[in-house]
């Protein structure tokens, strides 16, 4: 498994640092089916361990900024998108909950010996990199520029 490079972000509100966010959360991904493929006997323990432990922290950053201020800014803008906001949420406290399975259970397997169970891990780190990348591409691809929109005086 490659080295995930860390970015590092000062807190701030900006579309700039969403953005970088939203790339450091399809890193992950990336390095989530990277893992996947791996399975199960050519894992990088520690590389994994990097990753169960970024994880959570990765996500929760991201979705942060968007409930603290991305989704009220764009809300304020077009009170329309309403529902798109409150599918969004969902997926969040979803995607949550399933990243802490995912971390518990790659740690879990990188402490084994016994590596029997790699196919059901390999199901469950897919079942979350999967969606969480199509979240993550609409999230760039709709959200930022209605974000951006929102934040004129950002640019």
């Amino acid at each position: 498994m490659q080295k995930t490079e860390h970015i590092h972000l000062k807190c701030s509100d900006s579309p700039q640092e969403y953005e970088l966010l939203i790339l450091r959360q399809e890193q992950v991904c990336f390095d989530l089916e990277m893992l996947a493929d791996q399975l199960p006997y050519r894992v990088d323990t520690l590389a994994a361990k990097k990753l169960a432990d970024t994880l959570h922290p990765t996500l929760r950053a991201c979705q942060d900024l968007e409930e603290a201020h991305v989704f009220p800014a764009i809300l304020r803008q077009n009170v329309a998108i309403g529902p798109t906001v409150a599918r969004l949420r969902a997926e969040h406290a979803e995607d949550e909950d399933h990243a802490v399975m995912v971390a518990e259970s790659v740690m879990r397997f990188i402490r084994s010996d016994c590596r029997s169970d790699a196919d059901g891990l390999g199901y469950l780190i897919r079942g979350l990199f999967q969606p969480l990348l199509r979240h993550s591409a609409f999230d760039r691809t709709v959200i930022l520029p209605l974000y951006l929109q929102a934040t004129p005086d950002s640019g």
